[in-house]
Order: structure tokens, then C-alpha cells, then sequence
């Protein structure tokens, strides 16, 4: 019987503070250096690198095609800030995801939880999802505006190419 009476109580403490680690964990998720976002991307973007991106390459493709596009130092120097952008676009979005997923884990650890916050929170990290789907869309589409017909008709020829071997 000792036994159990310690267990029960460990168990409780446990099922307590889980949330609570749960919470901290995809806070703490974003926190390292380097391209840690990119897998987060990957896994909370609506599948976007199958979908969009495989017919709508964006600047740091272009600019990793800029020979056999014929870019020049100006649409260069174009392509890597749109790149740069895109980049901090796509991780800010990815931090507010986490914060909402954090948000909404905290909440629900709550003894007697809202309903109302609940869904608020859910919405909430709906709302952030949707927006690391779509934080890559405007720089792709700028990267193709920012080439000239010709290279337009070359990119649209290399597309298959891209599909199969996404740079």
C-alpha cells in the first residue's frame, strides 16, 4: 500500500507538470542557431515546398541558376535580398507558431481550462500556421517578376528540372 501511495501522488505531479514542460520545450525549440527553423518550416507549412514550390522556385533558386538564366549583377543583387527577406519572413512566422503552440499549451494545462481561451488558442495557432504557409509566397513570385521575358521562358523550361531536384 506504501507503494502506491507514493506512486499516485509522483503520477500526479507528473501529469501537473507535463504541460507545463510540454510548453517550454517547443518554446525552447526555436532557440538554436543556424537553420533549426527549416524542419519546423517544413513540417508546419501546408506542404508548401510540394506544392507551391515545386512550380513557383523562389530567389535563392534563381539565384543558384544565375548562369543558365543569364542574370544580371542587378537582378543579382535583387534576388539576394528578396532571398534574405524571405528567409526572416519565414522564421519570424515560425517563432509566432511556436509562441501559439507555447500559448495554447499553457492554457490547457490549466486546472479548470476555458473553453472559450481553448478555441481562441486553437484559432490562434490555425491563424499562425496559415501564416508560415504563406510567409515564402510573395518573394517567389517577386524572384520570377524580377526576370526579363527571355529568362522568364528559360525558368519556365527548368521547372521540371526543379521539381526533382530542389535547390
Amino acid at each position: 500500500m506504501k507503494h502506491r501511495r507514493l506512486t499516485i501522488p509522483a503520477a500526479i505531479a507528473l501529469v501537473a507538470i507535463a504541460p507545463t514542460v510540454f510548453a517550454a520545450t517547443i518554446a525552447q525549440s526555436g532557440s538554436a542557431k543556424g537553420a533549426s527553423w527549416k524542419p519546423y518550416f517544413r513540417a508546419h507549412s501546408l506542404n508548401f515546398p510540394m506544392i507551391f514550390r515545386a512550380h513557383h522556385p523562389g530567389p535563392a533558386w534563381v539565384l543558384g541558376h544565375a548562369k543558365e538564366l543569364g542574370l544580371t549583377p542587378a537582378q543579382q543583387k535583387t534576388e539576394k535580398e528578396l532571398t534574405i527577406h524571405m528567409v526572416g519572413a519565414a522564421k519570424s512566422a515560425v517563432a509566432t507558431l511556436k509562441a501559439k503552440y507555447a500559448d495554447y499549451a499553457k492554457d490547457a494545462a490549466q486546472p479548470n481550462p476555458s473553453s472559450q481561451q481553448i478555441t481562441a488558442d486553437i484559432k490562434s495557432v490555425g491563424k499562425a500556421q496559415i501564416g508560415v504557409g504563406t510567409a515564402m509566397i510573395p518573394y517567389h513570385l517577386k524572384a520570377y517578376a524580377a526576370l526579363d521575358p527571355h529568362q522568364r521562358a528559360i525558368f519556365r523550361k527548368m521547372i521540371p528540372a526543379a521539381r526533382t531536384n530542389p535547390a
